[in-house]
């Protein structure tokens, strides 16, 4: 009993810890999945004190970066998305299902696109760092072509950890996998 008291205590101070970052460390780490050319004028999304989510920065750029989530997450401890205003329907719908715990979110969005209710463009781009922590974290980029398939593209389907590969081909969440370094 002693032990899981020690752990959740832990567990309790770690994500209090993690859920104040301030605006500036929110802001860096959330720039740093884009290239270095579309950072100064990119709008950034993150949490405030209490962990509702805020804008931090207005950008003019069109692209937008969401801060890494305080709330602990074992599958992704730390996430930043960077992407188009083009995807933000998209992106907010899928954030939204995800949180009212919603298991088919990926059925039901591909229906409400099927159905014209939410619009994907014929491509566009998102940015990703991914990792147990900011420092480790690694960039993914990946170009979102719905419905593209390996023969129309010339794209292998199968995963590579070093060359751009296509996922997820003849759907409408078919996009390029981009791995960084």
């Amino acid at each position: 009993m002693t032990r899981i008291l020690l752990i959740a205590i832990i567990l309790i101070a770690s994500s209090q810890v993690y859920a104040q970052k301030s605006a500036h460390e929110q802001i860096h780490e959330a720039l740093s999945a884009l290239p270095e050319a579309l950072r100064a004028e990119a709008t950034v999304i993150g949490y405030s004190s209490s962990g509702e989510r805020n804008m931090l920065r207005k950008g003019s750029n069109g692209m937008t970066c969401w801060a890494d989530d305080p709330r602990p997450n074992l599958d992704e401890p730390f996430y930043v998305l960077c992407f188009p205003k083009s995807l933000e329907t998209f992106f907010e719908r899928n954030r939204e299902l995800k949180e009212s715990g919603v298991e088919n979110r990926s059925e039901i969005l591909e229906a409400e696109i099927e159905s014209g209710k939410l619009v994907l463009p014929a491509m566009e781009i998102r940015y990703t760092l991914r990792g147990q922590k900011f420092e480790e974290a690694l960039p993914l980029t990946v170009i979102h072509v719905p419905y593209a398939t390996a023969e129309g593209t010339g794209f292998s389907a199968q995963i590579d950890h070093f060359r751009p590969w296509l996922m997820l081909q003849g759907t409408p969440f078919a996009h390029i996998m981009i791995p960084g370094h």
